[in-house]
C-alpha cells in the first residue's frame, strides 16, 4: 500500500534533519501574533503606520488642522517645505521632535491643499557626508502618496498632496477568488500602442483601462499582475527600485487613475494583483527611502545582486512600515493580493547569491555550513500573508523565490510562510535550454511536474524577465529575424513553422501539467516580436494580434482557445496530472488529467500514425488540436464537428485499455473522456 503524500514540511520525512528550522518558523510567528494582538489589539491596527505618520487633515473643536509625523530616529532637525513657501525653510514649518524618533508638524488647516508640492528637509545627527556636516537634506515625504518628476529637471521628483474634493467611489465588488487562476502579467506603460508610442511616451491608467482590460478579459485570463505600479525613479527598473511605496506612479496618472483601473478591472471579473518589491529599495537618497534620516534607516549594510538597499527585518519599524504598506494598497486600492518579488533575498541572510540550491540541504545551510535564514525576514513573510488574509479573504498572494524553500505554500502552524502559491521558476531556464538543444522527454515531464505536495505552484513558459533590456522572449530564440518578413498567412518557411508548431507545445504542456495556476505575460499570448526595453519599446504591437491575415492572430486565437479549455474544466484541472506513456526515440508524452487526456508528439519529422498506449478506459472525443489551420498549424490533425471518437480497448487483467491515436509532427492532442 502506498503512503500518503506529506501535506506539510512539518511530515516530510525528506525535511527530518531540517525540522528544528521548520519548528522555528513556526514557533516565531506564533509568540510574535501573539504579542502583537496583546498589545495592538489586532494585525491590522498594527499596520497601520499610514494612518499616523505623513500629511493627515484633522477636524478639532478650534477648526481643520493639519497634522504630520516623521520617523527620523537619527534626525537632529526637520522642516517641511512646499512651492508656496519657494521650498525654503520657515520657523513655523519646523517638526518638533517626540519620543521614539518622531517628529511631528502641526499647521492650521489653509497651510496646504490638495496637490500642494510638498518636500521635506532634515539635519542628519550623524551625517553619512562627512564633509558636509550640518547640511540639510532634501527628502521625498516616506509616505506620500502622489510623487511626481520634474518634466524640466527629470532627475528630480517632488511630493504632492493628493486629496481631492470628491474622493474615488468604487462601483464594482472585488471579484470571488478563482480556481486555477490564469493570470496576465502586464506593464501600464506598454498599453499603447505602436502606432501611438511617440518618443519617450508611455501607456497611462486611462489607456490600460480602455484598450487592454478588456483583451486580458476577452483572452481568458481571471487575474492581471501589474508590475511597475509603486512609484520608482528609474523607468527601466520596471518597477523594481521603489522610492515611494505608497505612491502609485504618476508616469501614468494620478492615484484615482488607478483605482479606476482596479474598480474596472473588477467590473470585468479580473483580480488585480500586484507586485511589491518589499525586499529590497532604490537606492536614490533624495527620492527614496535609503538613507532617508541621514543613517542606513530601514536597511541593512550589504547590498544585494542588485547593488540596491536590502530590508532590515530585524528592525520593527521596517516590518510595520512594509506590513502597513500591504494595508494601504489592499484597503485604499482595493487590489486583491500581492506577487512578492525576490522572495529569496528575504529568506536568506546572504541573499541566497552563488547558489544553485541542487540539494534541499542549502534552502537551510550555506556553502559554509552555517545556517543562512533571515529569520526576521521569514517573520516578515508569514505576518504579510496573515495580514493579505484577513483584510481580504478572497486575496492571493504570490512567492517568487527561486531556491524552492520547502513550504511557502503552507500555513505557519504547518511550518509554512502563508503563500497561496509560488511560481515554477525552473521552467522558463528548461524551456530556454530545449530551443538550444532538444531534451529528453523524461525531463520534460519532471520540469512540468517537479514540485512538492504541499506546494501549490503557477506555471509559465515566460515572464517579464524573459523581455527586459533586450533579453530574448521565447519566439524570438524560435523564429529569429524571419518573424518580421514570414508571419503571414501565405508565407511559407520551415523556420517558422516548426517555430511556430514547438511555441504552441510550450504553452500547451506548460498549462495542462500546471499544478495550480497558469501565467502569460503581455503579448506573449500572439508572441510578440519585440523586447522590453526602456521607453523605447515602450508599447506592443496589438495590431498583430488584431490582422486575421498574420499568424500573430493565429497564435492569439490558440491562446484564447486554451485557456477556454480550462475554464469548461476547471473539474479536471483540480486534479494533478497523472503520467501515461513515454517514447524517447519517438520523442512522445501523454498524460491524463481528470477526464482529460493529452497526447503530444514532440518529433519534428516523424508522425504515428497508430499510436497505441494505455489510458484510463472509456470514449474518447478529440476536443483541441495544435495543428488546426486557425492556430497557424497544418491542418494535418484537426477536430471535427461533431468530434472522432476513440474507444479504448480492453487489456487482459488490466483496469486500464488501450487507445490508439493519429499524432502528426510537432502536434499536441486533447481528448475528453466520456466514459
Amino acid at each position: 500500500m502506498l503512503s500518503a503524500s506529506p501535506g506539510s514540511p512539518l511530515d516530510d520525512p525528506a525535511l527530518e534533519q531540517y525540522r528544528p528550522f521548520i519548528q522555528r518558523r513556526t514557533k516565531a510567528y506564533a509568540a510574535e501574533i501573539e504579542r502583537i494582538r496583546t498589545r495592538y489589539g489586532s494585525l491590522r491596527a498594527y499596520a497601520g503606520q499610514h494612518l499616523t505618520f505623513g500629511a493627515h487633515r484633522l477636524t478639532t473643536p478650534a477648526g481643520d488642522i493639519w497634522r504630520w509625523r516623521e520617523y527620523m530616529p537619527n534626525a537632529e532637525s526637520l522642516w517641511l517645505t512646499t512651492d508656496k513657501l519657494n521650498f525654503q525653510r520657515h520657523a513655523k514649518f519646523r517638526f518638533e521632535r517626540r519620543a521614539d524618533g518622531i517628529f511631528e508638524l502641526e499647521l492650521p488647516g489653509d497651510a496646504l491643499q490638495h496637490g500642494t508640492y510638498v518636500e521635506l528637509r532634515l539635519v542628519a545627527a550623524q551625517a553619512q557626508d562627512a564633509q558636509h556636516p550640518g547640511k540639510a537634506l532634501k527628502r521625498v515625504p516616506a509616505f506620500a502618496n502622489w510623487v511626481e518628476q520634474n518634466a524640466a529637471v527629470p532627475e528630480q521628483w517632488c511630493a504632492r498632496l493628493w486629496l481631492p474634493d470628491e474622493p474615488y467611489r468604487f462601483r464594482h465588488r472585488r471579484p470571488a477568488r478563482q480556481a486555477f487562476p490564469r493570470i496576465y502579467e502586464a506593464h501600464v506603460g506598454m498599453a499603447q500602442s505602436a502606432q501611438a508610442h511617440k518618443g519617450d511616451s508611455v501607456g497611462s491608467y486611462a489607456d490600460f483601462c480602455r484598450d487592454i482590460l478588456p483583451r486580458i478579459k476577452a483572452c481568458g485570463y481571471t487575474a492581471v499582475q501589474l508590475m511597475g505600479i509603486l512609484e520608482h525613479p528609474l523607468y527601466k527598473s520596471f518597477g523594481y527600485q521603489v522610492s515611494s511605496y505608497f505612491a502609485p506612479s504618476s508616469r501614468y496618472g494620478t492615484p484615482d487613475g488607478f483605482k479606476e483601473l482596479v474598480d474596472t478591472a473588477h467590473g470585468l471579473g479580473l483580480a488585480v494583483i500586484l507586485d511589491v518589491p518589499h525586499g529590497h529599495a532604490s537606492a536614490n537618497t533624495e527620492q527614496g527611502l535609503a538613507q532617508y534620516d541621514g543613517s542606513r534607516y530601514f536597511f541593512t549594510g550589504q547590498q544585494n545582486q542588485w547593488g540596491t538597499p536590502s530590508f532590515d527585518f530585524s528592525q520593527e519599524a521596517a516590518r510595520r512600515f512594509l506590513l502597513s504598506n500591504c494595508r494601504y494598497w489592499l484597503e485604499e486600492f482595493r487590489v486583491d493580493g500581492f506577487r512578492f518579488d525576490a522572495v529569496g533575498n528575504m529568506l536568506y541572510a546572504d541573499f541566497g547569491e552563488d547558489d544553485d540550491f541542487s540539494h534541499v540541504g542549502r534552502c537551510f545551510y550555506g556553502k559554509n555550513g552555517l545556517p543562512r535564514a533571515d529569520v526576521n525576514g521569514e517573520l516578515y513573510l508569514n505576518l504579510a500573508n496573515a495580514l493579505t488574509h484577513e483584510l481580504a479573504p478572497s486575496a492571493m498572494t504570490i512567492a517568487e523565490e527561486f531556491s524552492g524553500m520547502p513550504g511557502l505554500t503552507c500555513q505557519p502552524e504547518q511550518g509554512g510562510l502563508g503563500f497561496d502559491y509560488r511560481f515554477a521558476m525552473g521552467i522558463p531556464d528548461y524551456w530556454a535550454k530545449c530551443i538550444e538543444e532538444p531534451r529528453d522527454m523524461g525531463s520534460l515531464w519532471y520540469e512540468m511536474t517537479n514540485h512538492r505536495p504541499y506546494d501549490r505552484t503557477i506555471s509559465y513558459v515566460e515572464c517579464h524577465d524573459q523581455h527586459i533590456n533586450g533579453s530574448d522572449a521565447m519566439i524570438w530564440r524560435l523564429l529569429g529575424d524571419a518573424m518580421y518578413g514570414h508571419m503571414g498567412n501565405k508565407a511559407e518557411s520551415w523556420n517558422i513553422s516548426r517555430g511556430l508548431a514547438f511555441y504552441r507545445l510550450m504553452r500547451l504542456i506548460t498549462l495542462a501539467t500546471a499544478d495550480a495556476g497558469y501565467l502569460n505575460f503581455m503579448g506573449c499570448e500572439f508572441g510578440h516580436p519585440e523586447w522590453l526595453d526602456a521607453e523605447k519599446h515602450a508599447h506592443r504591437q496589438w495590431r498583430l494580434a488584431d490582422d486575421p491575415g498574420l499568424k500573430y492572430h493565429a497564435l492569439a486565437s490558440w491562446d484564447r482557445q486554451m485557456l477556454a479549455l480550462v475554464q469548461r474544466h476547471l473539474e479536471d484541472f483540480a486534479q494533478p496530472p497523472m503520467f501515461r506513456f513515454i517514447h524517447e526515440e519517438k520523442r512522445l508524452l501523454a498524460f491524463e488529467r481528470g477526464q482529460l487526456l493529452f497526447a503530444f508528439n514532440f518529433h519534428e519529422l516523424e508522425a504515428q500514425k497508430s499510436l497505441r498506449f494505455a489510458v484510463s478506459p472509456g470514449k474518447y472525443a478529440e476536443l483541441l488540436s495544435s495543428d488546426e489551420i486557425r492556430f497557424a498549424g497544418h491542418g494535418n490533425l484537426s477536430v471535427k464537428s461533431p468530434p472522432t471518437e476513440h474507444f479504448t480497448a480492453p487489456l487482459p487483467g488490466r483496469y486500464e485499455g488501450d487507445i490508439t491515436l493519429y499524432l502528426p509532427p510537432l502536434v499536441g492532442l486533447v481528448l475528453k473522456n466520456a466514459k
